[in-house]
């Protein structure tokens, strides 16, 4: 039940750790600049133990990790023993009316006959970061002894592997790094490594049109020459631009700034992708523009007060540029926890985290070009109630042969003469190995990936940047196309690849608009894609006539006038559009809370309601709020789901006051599918059937959620089904789904699936026979996982429902949005966008599996992406046009929209339910970032029952290897919620 307290386990002990005194400076290095030989021996190795960092996950496999850099098939991931069982295409749509598109994809247009030769390189001693293998390959001896050999250039994976067109023998090569940089070597020499590159075998370029073709399987060899173009095409543009994932960033690129901490910059995007274009040759090269927000390039100590100022409870204590330092200095200070009496991280200090990983310059070494990485803020109870601040943390400095122990306040000032400013009271930053730094002298790189999810105000900047009509985006890709340079790029010229320059151009078809009915009215939205609600009337109306209802007001954000005008309309507009509501107003009263007593004030208000009702719970409670407050909407949302099992209608103040007949009707949709009604319909009448199936039908769409960086949520599972003979009113179930988990659990599936057969049988009066199996959110490597953990549950469940004698048919669906396929047609909408109804099945497809693209919506601003349905296993087997018309007329039955929809509704449905379930987790925020730090404590921890330092809100990783999540808070209210749709 909401409001309960809970104790988490606690993190395992691990090692003992050593003091943040330790492992600060490396010697005058860090902190300093002392000689590296000197500093290093001063100091122990670096812990190697972080519970708290142990991945639950198995390791990525070859295929996996080749995947995070290139489209791969689903074939890649199975083995060629299993790769029959994904459906074929069988053919193409032949109803709708022919259009030509571009697609943002360029046709390899030449791939060399040849074989590759693949060199394994290898580091002795084996170094303990992988920057070092870069660092070795590009130093100066290894590059003499490559051109030595050879005059043709080499691809480098930046680790373990390298490619040439032509057969060398092996080499050996020492490298001292020191020497490298200019250095004087140190006594140990700890820089020298020995590399060496052996030939290790052959990628064969033609195991890849054998594949292309269909005449041999997917193997390792196909899975080889991927890999390979994949990294000859990246190998030009790395080394002039900043690359991060399958993207490349440049300073010169469109840029804006966010806030004071954030910069968005426009990239290139590029990888490459089968093509069911094999008359050429198969192949493509999917450039897109791509948007990312980075840190911006500032000084640490800056940075510091910008992020304490959002995210360490300091907001509106003055402004954020000139934020006093004083105040800085006593928001990072440690607190005492007045329980166990120990210094614990303020607010203020775990805001810091976020810079974690963040490189930087150094101010006073400004000749140096090594980059350093934040690995975070020092903290150690030792320090007392200052902190470990530079005046607090000392380290044993060895200057000309004179040790000493010295802070590195004092150390800056005597080794450069550099006085601290404005952070010598604030904790230093440490790094992995290079010891400490006072803030003010680290100068924050550009180009460091922002890892946190967007706030609302940060994300309503990036869309504003980020949104581009058609036109504008098809001209930045030719801009992409043209930087990327391949015409001139060596390395595409020494292994014989040629790209065109031009977009390709594919045949689409333009699928027939339906039409959309309600009671005694039909729209015809055809390419428009947009119809009102003016004069209609729902297809069903709510089934019990409302008679019980409340209108709670939240704070006072609107006064009784303004909610008896809202409520006055609500009720004329509902009824014209065929809602059923009895005479007499509803409970109406303000509710004074704050996140911490909403519980208990909403449950006395509730009381006072249920009395007047004669001890019955409301039908539907309408709470009006003063803004989106995210952490507000899930209490109110989880109080009532779970508590009372009512549905509720969350209203903004603002709409409320202006009460505007278009803002009405949409609530008026929402209501009437919360109380059991349906929107509108496919066909005239209820009794006519759309022909979409041949026997009783049920559509699922499931949505496996997770958690944001830097949260220790769980996955959440969400399945949605539709219990109608037509598939327009549906139920889901949500509930978690372990840590990182994509494929459901026996668990859920066992769990869900019966209730949704049985619900379906209660209304329909019929036992379903064939299923839809709508999946999102899972790339090509899990589509065997879908089908045989998954589907196989499924198909056990519905067995098991007949006693062994009766088997479901199952066609299962991806559908994915995560792609950076975009369509341009020669004549688009007024926007320039494809209309509504846009099937692409060539260029962009597999060359011979079931899959196409669907442009289904009319995109209202900037370029509208498709969704890529991929059929996996097809036991229904509809005819292909039936297959992509039901799927495209379906996206206009949404029961809250009065367009067409982008995604098919089972997914959609499943989405929202899932985001849902968020709401219901037993801890009522657990680590959700987007609920601020003192409301979680507020609200978890309302006693100081649970020490902080105990971490009451996060489960360690090494906690979750051995224990699932807690389950959700159960739905209270005896199936009534679970027969509704509560959570649209």
């Amino acid at each position: 039940m909401s409001g309960q307290k809970m104790t988490l386990p606690t993190r395992p002990a691990g090692p003992p750790q050593s003091p943040t005194q330790a492992r600060s400076p490396s010697g005058a290095s860090a902190a300093s600049g002392a000689a590296p030989g000197q500093a290093r021996s001063n100091f122990p190795p670096p812990l190697g133990y972080d519970p708290g960092k142990m991945d639950t996950r198995a390791p990525l496999s070859h295929e996996e990790r080749v995947g995070k850099r290139v489209d791969l098939p689903a074939d890649a991931y199975t083995g060629s023993d299993i790769s029959s069982t994904f459906a074929a295409r069988t053919g193409f749509n032949t109803e709708g009316n022919s259009i030509r598109v571009a697609v943002n994809q360029y046709p390899v247009t030449r791939i060399a006959n040849m074989d590759v030769s693949q060199y394994d390189i290898a580091l002795s001693p084996e170094p303990t970061a992988g920057v070092v293998y870069d660092k070795v390959w590009k130093s100066k001896k290894v590059q003499q002894k490559l051109a030595s050999v050879t005059n043709k250039p080499w691809i480098y994976d930046g680790r373990k592997l390298a490619w040439l067109a032509q057969s060398v023998d092996e080499m050996r090569v020492m490298v001292d790094l020191d020497e490298e940089r200019g250095r004087k070597p140190g006594g140990e020499r700890k820089n020298v490594f020995h590399i060496t590159i052996r030939p290790t075998g052959k990628v064969r370029l033609q195991s890849l049109r054998a594949y292309l073709e269909k005449r041999a399987p997917w193997d390792n060899h196909v899975l080889e020459c991927m890999s390979f173009l994949d990294h000859l095409l990246r190998q030009g543009p790395s080394e002039r631009m900043k690359t991060i994932k399958r993207s490349f960033f440049h300073a010169s690129m469109p840029n804006r700034e966010l806030d004071m901490l954030l910069m968005a910059y426009k990239g290139v995007y590029a990888s490459f992708r089968l093509s069911q274009n094999i008359k050429q040759i198969g192949l493509g090269v999917n450039v897109d523009v791509t948007n990312q927000a980075f840190w911006k390039a500032n000084t640490a100590d800056k940075m510091m007060k910008y992020v304490i100022n959002t995210y360490g409870g300091l907001r509106g204590k003055g402004n954020m540029q000139n934020l006093d330092d004083q105040l800085v200095t006593s928001a990072l200070k440690p607190l005492v926890n007045r329980t166990t009496g120990r210094y614990e991280q303020s607010e203020a200090m775990r805001a810091l985290r976020r810079l974690k990983g963040c490189r930087f310059t150094l101010v006073h070494r400004p000749n140096e070009v090594k980059e350093y990485k934040i690995k975070g803020f020092a903290f150690d109870k030792k320090y007392g109630p200052d902190g470990a601040n530079s005046y607090n943390v000392t380290f044993k400095w060895n200057n000309n042969g004179t040790e000493k122990e010295i802070s590195i306040r004092d150390y800056m000032k005597e080794r450069y003469g550099y006085a601290l400013i404005h952070s010598a009271g604030w904790p230093v930053i440490e790094t992995t190995r290079a010891g400490s730094f006072p803030a003010e002298v680290c100068n924050i790189v550009s180009f460091n990936q922002y890892q946190y999810k967007l706030d609302p105000n940060q994300t309503a900047s990036m869309i504003k940047f980020a949104v581009q009509r058609p036109a504008q985006r098809k001209q930045d890709i030719a801009a992409s196309v043209q930087r990327l340079d391949w015409a001139n790029d060596k390395y595409l010229k020494a292994f014989g690849v040629s790209i065109s320059p031009n977009m390709a151009i594919t045949e689409a078809k333009v699928l027939r608009h339906p039409e959309v009915f309600f009671e005694k009215k039909t729209v015809r939205p055809l390419n428009t894609g947009r119809w009102d609600l003016r004069g209609a009337r729902f297809v069903e109306g709510n089934k019990e006539p409302l008679t019980r209802w409340c209108f709670f007001a939240l704070n006072g954000c609107v006064d009784q006038k303004a909610v008896v005008n809202f409520v006055g309309s609500f009720v004329t507009t509902y009824k014209g559009h065929g809602g059923r509501i009895a005479p007499g107003n509803p409970y109406m009263t303000n509710v004074t809370a704050n996140p911490a007593t909403l519980n208990d004030e909403l449950h006395k208000h509730m009381g006072t309601a249920v009395g007047g009702y004669k001890n019955l719970y409301p039908q539907i409670v309408f709470i009006v709020v003063p803004d989106k407050t995210a952490h507000v909407y899930e209490r109110i949302k989880k109080v009532f789901d779970c508590r009372y099992g009512v549905v509720t209608q969350i209203l903004n103040a603002d709409h409320v006051r202006k009460a505007a007949g278009q803002y009405i009707s949409n609530v008026c949709m929402k209501v009437n599918a919360k109380l059991g009604g349906q929107t509108s319909s496919l066909t005239a009448t209820k009794a006519k059937s759309h022909g979409f199936f041949t026997k009783p039908t049920m559509m699922i769409g499931v949505d496996v959620s997770h958690a944001s960086p830097g949260s220790d949520m769980p996955s959440i599972a969400a399945m949605c089904a539709s219990v109608d003979m037509e598939g327009y009113q549906y139920r889901a179930a949500v509930e978690t789904n372990g840590w990182h988990n994509e494929v459901l659990t026996n668990e859920n599936i066992e769990t869900m699936v019966p209730k949704f057969l049985q619900a379906y049988k209660d209304k329909t009066g019929k036992e379903v026979e064939d299923i839809y199996y709508f999946r999102d959110g899972v790339s090509e490597g899990q589509f065997a996982h879908v089908i045989k953990q998954e589907v196989e549950a499924i198909k056990k469940v519905y067995m098991a429902r007949f006693k062994g004698q009766k088997k479901a048919r199952v066609t299962v669906i991806v559908a994915t949005k995560r792609h950076h396929i975009r369509f341009f047609p020669e004549k688009g909408d007024k926007n320039g966008n494809c209309e509504p109804g846009t099937l692409v099945e060539k260029e962009v497809t597999h060359p011979f599996h079931y899959d196409f693209f669907l442009n289904s919506h009319h995109a209202l601003q900037g370029t509208a992406r498709p969704v890529h349905y991929h059929v996996l296993m097809d036991d229904i087997k509809p005819q292909v046009n039936t297959l992509q018309r039901m799927i495209y007329h379906q996206c206009y039955t949404f029961c809250r929209s009065t367009t067409p929809i982008s995604l098919h509704p089972a997914v959609y449905y499943a989405h929202l339910a899932g985001a849902r379930g968020r709401s219901h987790e037993s801890l009522d925020y657990g680590d959700n970032a987007r609920v601020p730090e003192k409301v979680r404590e507020q609200v978890n921890n309302p006693d100081n029952l649970v020490a902080k330092h105990q971490s009451p809100t996060t489960y360690s990783s090494e906690w979750k290897k051995s224990n699932p999540p807690p389950k959700l808070t159960v739905m209270e209210g005896k199936n009534h919620i679970h027969n509704t749709m509560w959570w649209v």
